[in-house]
């Protein structure tokens, strides 16, 4: 596979165990929002409205019932859910990173963000104009 991949010049990356959701931007604006609704139908049936047969065993919904349950959870997922899911995963960058999912996350957040303040503070220092007084080449011999 890695032989297949190099040869399109495809880049092969590993996620980290537990960024994948804070990366896969659906699952955090839409996804995740849809299945809590749909949990919550199903447990309102489970508790309010489903019903045993004559050996006392739980029948299963209807397919119309199911439907529902999809079509309740959907018209629950606002437009601006669609509209911020580019932001969770830090895919629109016109808002600060510091706000994005990922820079959340209980374990990499922290670091990541001390890594972007350490190159953001490279760059600065690179900017100054006594870093340029410092000559990239120089002969300078150390004896010991």
């Amino acid at each position: 596979m890695k032989t297949f991949l190099h040869e399109r010049k495809i880049d092969q990356i590993i996620i980290p165990t537990g960024m994948t959701t804070y990366l896969q931007t659906l699952d955090i604006a839409i996804n995740k929002p849809f299945k809590d609704n749909l949990r919550m139908e199903i447990n309102d049936y489970i508790e309010n409205r489903m019903e045993r047969n004559q050996h006392r065993n739980f029948v299963k919904p209807k397919l119309q019932e199911v439907v529902t349950w999809v079509k309740n959870s959907w018209e629950k997922i606002t437009d601006s859910c669609i509209a911020n899911a580019p932001r969770a995963g830090y895919l629109d960058k016109k808002y600060s990173f510091k706000d994005s999912a990922i820079a959340k996350h209980e374990r990499f957040g922290p670091l990541i963000l001390k890594e972007m303040e350490s190159q953001e503070i490279h760059q600065e220092i690179q900017k100054l104009d006594c870093y340029n007084d410092v000559p990239e080449d120089d002969d300078m011999i150390v004896i010991e």
